[in-house]
């Protein structure tokens, strides 16, 4: 699923036509595609250049999607076109930046699915004055966090810090005394932070290589390409790695060393098999609600009419709630300062931080217990 770096480039031709009404006709087209991403009103200021908003009209989205499934190595009919306020544009110094969310449609199937979440279905784009669009990265999580991209447009974009969601050191973390399997979740995945891919990387476009998927089984998409033996100490010593998106592959892992047991062959590398295992074992799961010591959280995409079983954007364990409402979560496959790991987040507000970690504003929450 995930390619060596590189910046696939399509560039369109222009062909020459002959005759007064078709040279009307062709700067008609060149003023209709040259409106998709004229600048709006200037927004941010970083150094003293201005960072103005860009449209990304239907036209240049479309370019960008057969960029984004050229990067991925994954067909273009696995896309579904970006959501209305998916898509994020800004120009600083001349240099264009755009960032779209997508969804995999309803012809990508299950392993194609699951390899839009963690974040891999946000494409990074930039165009130097003068030159064409080009895959700058996927955008991870936390978003954007894998590119470059220059502070005024990340403000602009309201994207979080790359460290601002990262926020305790492992050695302070303690969990709070709790009973039965909901307290052994806790235990269990706080002793996971710090757990990182081997080797280890700083971008979401090289292979995602984890032990946690080779430890419960799950081989969607899964390879051991360019993966080593875990490095793990006395967590998985001697486990072999293998890349794939394991934000689920981690959850199902530390439910699984609780002690939950039912079911768990319904649990998939897709996040959104949470939801499904919920279901089956009774649970009413909507939107929202109050968190628990123990719960899987999962994220959907902005527009989601209501929790289900076919995708998510990410799965994460609530490892405590506070007075005041907020939470701390544990989360699998989340990108840090030197390597992807399970990384760690305190005090967070979940309909803040859902959007924060996706970038993308109206992100939704639903809530599993693993002891219904």
């Amino acid at each position: 699923m995930r390619g060596k770096y590189r910046n696939f480039v399509i560039r369109g031709k222009l062909r020459a036509w002959r005759g007064a009404g078709a040279g009307v006709a062709a700067a008609a087209v060149l003023i209709a595609c040259a409106a998709s991403s004229w600048p709006q009103h200037v927004a941010a200021v970083d150094g003293g250049a201005p960072v103005a908003r860009l449209v990304i009209g239907p036209a240049l989205q479309r370019h960008l999607l057969v960029l984004y499934a050229a990067y991925r190595h994954v067909p273009a009919a696995s896309i579904a076109p970006a959501a209305s306020g998916q898509v994020l544009g800004a120009r600083q110094r001349g240099t264009d930046w755009a960032m779209v969310h997508w969804q995999p449609s309803a012809r990508a199937g299950q392993s194609a699915a699951a390899g839009f979440q963690d974040g891999a279905g946000t494409g990074v784009f930039t165009r130097l004055p003068g030159g064409a669009w080009a895959v700058a990265g996927l955008g991870g999580q936390p978003s954007g966090c894998t590119v470059r991209i220059p502070p005024a447009v990340r403000q602009l974009w309201r994207l979080p810090g790359c460290g601002a969601l990262e926020r305790q050191p492992v050695a302070r973390l303690r969990p709070a005394a709790a009973a039965g399997v909901t307290g052994a979740v806790v235990t269990v995945a706080l002793a996971q932070v710090g757990v990182a891919d081997n080797p280890s990387v700083t971008s979401f476009n090289s292979p995602d290589c984890n032990p946690y998927t080779t430890l419960v089984g799950n081989p969607l998409g899964a390879s051991s390409s360019h993966c080593k033996t875990s490095s793990n100490g006395s967590y998985f010593h001697n486990v072999q790695d293998v890349s794939e998106f394991w934000c689920a592959d981690f959850t199902k892992w530390v439910w699984k060393q609780a002690g939950v047991t039912a079911s768990l062959g319904t649990l998939t590398p897709a996040a959104a098999s949470f939801y499904t295992w919920g279901t089956q074992q009774g649970e009413h799961i909507s939107f929202g609600g109050t968190p628990q010591a123990g719960d899987a959280v999962i994220l959907y995409p902005p527009g989601t009419k209501a929790p289900n079983g076919s995708y998510a954007d990410h799965v994460g364990i609530i490892t405590a709630v506070h007075s005041d409402g907020t939470v701390n979560i544990v989360n699998g496959d989340f990108l840090g300062p030197a390597n992807i790991a399970v990384r760690y987040a305190a005090n967070a507000h979940l309909t803040a931080w859902a959007s924060r970690v996706e970038g993308s504003k109206g992100e939704e929450w639903a809530l599993v217990n693993p002891a219904p």
